[in-house]
């Protein structure tokens, strides 16, 4: 019996090895002359055919208001005394102050119609250091 099996697993074998013997190459199917088209996509979800509308067109914010006399004033008191600046345009709507990182005075914002004044104080001195308009 036992050699029965292993004729029967040897001949299987055998067979094996003959039907793995050379194939013919398969024939190379040509290029196509052109690229197939896209596939069309469609929806079926509901207001798929809806267009989107238009982007809102934004303004252009419109200019602060302000006196450019004073403004131009202000300017030229850059790097000067702040008192001069209060007697050539007067004094401010309001201010503020915080602890300046440039040394161990503070920093100061005069607050004037449209426009502002940045400045440094220490001690009794306070210097104008930069005069910009306020945004929108």
């Amino acid at each position: 019996m036992k050699k029965t099996i292993l004729s029967a697993l040897l001949i299987s074998m055998v067979l094996c090895l003959c039907a793995c013997g050379q194939q013919a190459a398969p024939e190379p199917t040509p290029a196509p002359a052109s690229a197939p088209p896209a596939p069309v996509v469609t929806s079926t979800l509901p207001g798929a055919d809806i267009t989107a509308a238009p982007a809102p067109v934004e303004e252009a914010p419109a200019a602060p208001e302000y006196d450019e006399e004073k403004f131009n004033a202000a300017l030229d008191y850059k790097g000067k005394d702040v008192s001069d600046l209060y007697e050539a345009i007067g004094e401010p709507a309001d201010s503020s102050y915080a602890s300046s990182c440039l040394g161990q005075g503070d920093d100061g914002e005069l607050y004037y119609d449209g426009f502002t004044v940045a400045t440094y104080r220490e001690g009794e001195k306070e210097t104008v250091r930069e005069v910009y308009v306020n945004e929108g």
